[in-house]
This record gives C-alpha cells, structure tokens and sequence, in this order.
C-alpha cells in the first residue's frame, strides 16, 4: 500500500514538474518571438537602394544616425527630389559642382521621390542635366526612406549627416550651397 502511494506521489511530482517546464518553454517562446519582432523592426531600418547604375547603396537608419559600409567617413546629403520639379532642377549643378570637388569626403544620394517614371525618360534626364552623383530608382525602398526620415511630402527636401553618421541638417527646399560647403569645410578641419 506504501508503495502504491509513493509511486502515485512520485507520479503527481512528474506531472507538477512537467507543467513547470512547459511554462519555461513557453517564456521562453515568448521572448523568442520578442527578439523577433525588434529583429524585424531593425531589418526595416535598412534600405537597399538600387542606383540607376545598377549598383545598391544599403543603408540603415536609426535614431537620426546613418551607418553604411559605402559612405563610412564621408558626409551624405540624401535628397528627395522629382524631374518634374523646377527647384530640383536648380541644384542639380550646385550639387555636382560640390560633389565634384569634394568627392573624397561627401556624397549626394539623389532619391528619386516619383512613381512610375519611365527609365528611358530618366536616362534622358540624367544626361541633359550631367547628374554626377548616384540616383536611386527603387520606388519602394525610395519612398519607405522618405516615411523614415520625417515623412518626406514634398520636393526638393534634403538630410545631412556627419563622416560619423549623426544626422546634422535637414533642408526644406532648396539647399543653402553655402550653409552646406561650411559643413564639409568643417568635417576636413
């Protein structure tokens, strides 16, 4: 009779400890499913825009900071703009001309902020106007960046960040050539 109640007692105890695992598992589950959801909010940060070149500038933004293999020690004006949009227009030579000259330590990522654009007619946009910087054609990634970094509504809008990828100096508009060769001017100091 002992035996029987020490075999039902010690069977109670396997059923108790059994639950208790399960509910370890299922915390354990659950964090699991935390860390992937803040895995997945981090994925979305990243954009994977593709040039018009054919090349693919991957960034991440976070926190108003930019990281990207690509642009490391560099100053990135990222710019928002159509060619349908006659500020637009205006800077490009501006932004060649600072480009040109200051290749080695800043760069302009143009966004194309447009929908559907033929790419026969953006090919012929890009050689009327000697548009030296690279210029990104995924829509979706385009216009997912533009919701990032302050909901882009119109255009030309412009961000600037540092070499050290700390956002500096968002423009409405067109961009101030000055205002913006003092900030490269800076990072060389």
């Amino acid at each position: 009779m002992k035996n029987k109640y020490l075999l039902l007692l010690i069977s109670f105890s396997f059923l108790f400890i059994g639950c208790e695992e399960g509910k370890k598992a299922q915390v354990i589950e659950q964090k699991d499913i935390k860390n992937t959801i803040e895995l997945k909010k981090e994925v979305d940060k990243t954009y994977n825009l593709k040039t018009f070149d054919g090349e693919t500038i991957k960034l991440t933004v976070d926190n108003n900071i930019l990281i990207s293999d690509k642009l490391e020690d560099k100053l990135v004006l990222i710019n928002f703009w159509a060619t349908w949009c006659p500020p637009c227009k205006k800077e490009i030579p501006v932004f060649n001309e600072i480009y040109e000259k200051y290749k080695d330590n800043f760069i302009v990522i143009g966004v194309l902020y447009e929908k559907d654009l033929d790419m026969n007619t953006l090919s012929s946009f890009i050689k009327e106007n000697n548009i030296k910087f690279p210029i990104t054609i995924s829509e979706d990634e385009n216009f997912r960046l533009a919701k990032e970094l302050g909901d882009v509504k119109k255009v030309p809008e412009s961000f600037l960040y540092g070499k050290n990828g700390l956002f500096i100096e968002k423009y409405t508009g067109i961009v101030d050539e000055k205002n913006l060769v003092n900030h490269i001017k800076d990072s060389l100091k």
